[in-house]
């Protein structure tokens, strides 16, 4: 349903009937818990297992902090405290599937935590990789001493019609540790709640590149840095914008920092901007913007800085991808080919208690493209971008530090035909990186090792289901499988190597993939975005659910000719995507006009942020065309704006049948009058023309005739 009011300026739009969530497990709710520092097993998490012999209590449940509901044991020694204490709940739900369109879990736990429902395993939290034993110590002391909610989203389908159970076991961070603390709720979404999402989209048609950028009606897009304008402090902005990270301020999706990294070489660069969204004029606007500092002292330069990550701790990781050869400062490290670690916050490259800028040398050299950090904070996936390309993990000694761990290269436990997989299986083999020389010759040391090579890995992305999931450019596939800690299992052609039928709305064409797959981001709903660097340079979107033989794939959009997608990534409450368009070609001369009403050319890397109509763009620009009609004007001869677009003035013609009282003012895209024409005037039959101001600021204006209270508008375009 839509409705429209007309208050003075503003047409708004309301849409949607909306419920409230529903919270199935309130905090503080009674739990079964088990408090004697026993070896359960699997079996205790199981739906069948009987939990009569458990004591109970109400949340928060715990000891050593004062605000616990119910205090249980840490056994008999203070000194030796018992390391894994267990909790269980039955849960009623009635047609989960049916019924809600997501669930939401929040844990407090001190110090860490698996979560299970209906026995597997669907969340852990400061907990090492692998299998947990009832002895296993939780990664790290909580910091936040339980005090903080975790949060994930789980699919309705993991609950079963009726009785649930979930099943908690905290784990302590060492055998002297002071407390423990657990809570937990459990908020439904109602199906009936479910509101438009940046995955709401009819799929395009196939199309082959344009000098425009495509993307469906209901989207939009804004400008919000582009090749060769000025920063606010220092130079301007460099060419072949790639990696386009959102680091959120405090968790904000309306605060914070854009890491745009530059291919560039034989320098390249990163550009810090703070930026900041008004939900007044529904705008991105640049407070500072400067290139991330480096101390050639210490690291010489950057070169050819391509994909990266977000990292948890909010930083950013940058990949130099490039094995050029070369230590001009004699340090022993080869000058480039190495993961990076920007800093938003003091705008440089960070160091690591030694007082001077560091690469991630322990992480290894290589043709870098890419990485992406696990929840735990410690654990980053990431590849090459080479035909002798392997995957890689790291293991950080500290949480939240990346300058010292165990390297790791993935082997298949069998190889691939022409990219398929042809076994599920695979082995994490050490690679050695305790000296300089390691370091150097990362990647020689992987293949020495009989490590799997795939064909240029463009990017890796930790999914919401915790499997990792990566691209092979060459193969045209992104694979995805399950890290079992020191192997993998479930190794699988996620997407790609074949071709599949799109529903564009009014039909469905059968489409290939193709090869070029490149950047990965996951939004809210689980929704894979895949951009391709190559063929069609597609904006690809694999829905939720989607498997090879129950394809669900769309195609959201398609970038501007003699360009590539690059990115991508999303604000936290995923309403806002950030990309890149990177190498469009120079000679384009179409013109765009973007979410702010900024004439945009796509003839040089741009950076953009992409959203639904409803949240980008001021309200006065997003009326329609489909206002009451005016009976006193003659609709055998409409009304006119021109010349549109202008770069000087334009004339407003409006044919009357009869004597009218005419309103006639323009607005700019904030909604603020800049002009009033007429105000309430009478004006005899025929036509009444109108001279619009010339002196107007490039942009995007609203022309809005008002004749016996009934209204028209026009849009103007001033260039």
């Amino acid at each position: 349903m839509k409705i429209r009011l007309l208050t003075s300026l503003l047409i708004l739009y309301v849409c949607g009937v909306y419920a409230q969530s529903v919270t199935l497990v309130e905090p503080g709710s009674s739990w079964k818990y088990l408090d004697n520092g026993s070896n359960q097993g699997s079996s205790w998490k199981a739906s069948s297992f009987n939990d009569a012999a458990w004591a109970s209590g109400n949340a928060e449940l715990g000891f050593g902090q004062g605000d616990e509901t119910t205090i249980v044991s840490f056994g008999p020694s203070a000194t030796n405290k018992y390391v894994t204490t267990y909790f269980r709940k039955a849960v009623t739900i009635a047609t989960p599937g049916q019924s809600y369109s997501s669930l939401t879990l929040q844990i407090k736990r001190d110090d860490g935590a698996i979560v299970y429902v209906n026995g597997a395993e669907r969340f852990r939290t400061n907990m090492p990789t692998g299998t947990v034993a009832y002895n296993t110590y939780a990664t790290t002391c909580a910091t936040d001493n339980g005090t903080t909610w975790q949060t994930i989203s789980l699919l309705p389908s993991y609950f079963a019609n009726g009785t649930n159970y979930i099943a908690v076991e905290i784990h302590q961070c060492n055998a002297t540790s002071s407390d423990l603390s657990f809570d937990l709720q459990l908020i439904a979404t109602p199906i009936a709640a479910i509101q438009p999402t940046i995955a709401t989209f009819t799929s395009l048609q196939p199309l082959a590149q344009t000098q425009a950028l495509v993307i469906p009606s209901t989207h939009t897009f804004q400008m919000i840095a582009r090749e060769s304008q000025f920063y606010t402090v220092g130079g301007k902005v460099p060419a072949r914008s790639d990696f386009t990270g959102y680091i959120p301020i405090s968790g904000s999706s309306t605060n914070g920092y854009i890491h745009l990294n530059h291919e560039t070489t034989p320098t390249g660069s990163i550009s810090n901007f703070a930026i900041n969204y008004s939900t007044t004029t529904k705008l991105w606007g640049i407070t500072t913007s400067q290139p991330i500092s480096v101390s050639t002292t210490d690291l010489v330069k950057l070169e050819k800085n391509c994909s990266g990550a977000v990292t948890p701790w909010g930083t950013s990781l940058s990949g130099e991808e490039t094995r050029a050869t070369g230590d001009v400062n004699l340090d022993g490290y080869q000058d480039v080919g190495w993961l990076v670690e920007a800093d938003p916050i003091t705008k440089t490259i960070k160091q690591y208690g030694n007082g001077k800028q560091e690469k991630l040398w322990a992480m290894g050299r290589m043709a870098h493209e890419n990485a992406t950090v696990a929840p735990d904070s410690k654990t980053v996936y990431f590849g090459e971008d080479d035909v002798t390309g392997c995957l890689y993990k790291f293991v950080a000694t500290t949480i939240n530090n990346l300058s010292a761990g165990t390297l790791y290269v993935l082997k298949l436990d069998s190889t691939l035909v022409s990219g398929a997989p042809t076994k599920t299986t695979a082995t994490w083999i050490v690679v050695p990186n305790t000296s300089k020389a390691d370091r150097n010759n990362t990647y020689a040391l992987a293949i020495a090792n009989g490590a799997t090579q795939f064909n240029g890995i463009e990017d890796v992305e930790y999914g919401p289901d915790g499997n990792v999931y990566f691209t092979s450019k060459g193969y045209g596939r992104v694979y995805s499988f399950k890290d079992n800690g020191t192997t993998a299992a479930n190794f699988i052609t996620y997407v790609g190597g074949m071709s599949y039928t799109i529903d564009y709305g009014t039909g469905t064409v059968v489409e290939p993939w193709g090869i070029g797959n490149d950047n990965l981001a996951f939004d809210g709903e689980g929704n894979l975005w895949v951009l391709q660097d190559g063929g069609k340079n597609y904006i690809w979107v694999v829905k939720k659910g989607h498997t090879q033989a129950s394809p669900k794939v769309s195609i959201f959009g398609t970038v501007p000719t003699g360009s590539e997608p690059t990115g991508i990534t999303f604000s936290p409450d995923y309403k806002f995507l950030f990309m890149s368009i990177q190498h469009p070609n120079t000679s384009n001369t179409l013109t765009a006009l973007d979410a702010a009403g900024t004439s945009v050319k796509f003839n040089a890397s741009t950076t953009i942020i992409i959203s639904r109509n409803e949240n980008l763009g001021a309200a006065i620009l997003k009326t329609g065309f489909d206002e009451p009609a005016i009976t006193s004007i003659d609709l055998s001869n409409p009304i006119k704006l021109y010349p549109n677009p202008t770069n000087a003035g334009s004339v407003i013609e409006v044919p009357l049948l009869e004597e009218s009282e005419i309103n006639c003012e323009v607005y700019d895209s904030k909604g603020s009058m800049v002009q009033v024409l007429s105000k309430g005037n009478k004006h005899e039959a025929g036509v009444w023309q109108a001279e619009i101001s010339s002196q107007l600021n490039p942009g995007i204006y609203l022309v809005r005739v008002g004749v016996k209270n009934k209204y028209y508008s026009k849009r103007l375009i001033k260039q």
